[in-house]
């Protein structure tokens, strides 16, 4: 049985204030100090994202963590509602003006990519849970640098989800 995912409302809230400091990017005063912040990708379609998420799964850092990861598949889902990760599948909603599909942020796609990592790393652990919090800052730190993941790490804290520590 799966334990309870208490912290998936919190998880969305504080992704979200991370995506938005992605969506502008440069620098952020992070508590008195200045960070350089990337500013995140925005995918066109189905084919750009699955690009990418193959060549996340083949980047070092990510081979090395999470090893023997299978690959996953990318499709568009229905509708403008909820992305969604199964079975080896990420489905985003990409209907709309290009500029206007909010599931086609990197945000999102490192979102999903990390319920794959996570479905082979710590199966049966609560979908949004700490495993879930560690391996998403993890991942943003290899694919988007230390301070997208600080960022990252300090929204999870300032809303009190709990965070595995995750190690390369």
């Amino acid at each position: 049985m799966t334990p309870r995912d208490q912290h998936r409302s919190a998880v969305y809230a504080a992704e979200e204030q991370w995506a938005r400091q992605l969506a502008r990017g440069g620098t952020v005063d992070f508590f008195g100090s200045p960070l350089q912040v990337p500013t995140e990708r925005r995918f066109a379609d189905i084919a750009s994202v699955q690009r990418y998420v193959e060549s996340v799964l083949a980047l070092i850092g990510v081979v090395t963590r999470w090893p023997g990861v299978p690959p996953v598949r990318v499709r568009e889902r229905a509708g403008t509602g909820r992305a969604h990760y199964s079975d080896g599948v990420i489905a985003l909603p990409l209907k709309g003006l290009v500029g206007e599909r909010w599931a086609a942020r990197e945000s999102v796609v490192l979102h999903e990519l990390t319920h794959h990592l996570v479905a082979h790393s710590h199966p049966g652990v609560a979908a949004h849970g700490p495993e879930f919090c560690g391996d998403e800052v993890l991942l943003a730190e290899i694919t988007l640098g230390p301070e997208a993941a600080l960022l990252l790490r300090a929204a999870f804290d300032g809303a009190g989800i709990p965070v595995a520590e995750r190690t390369r």
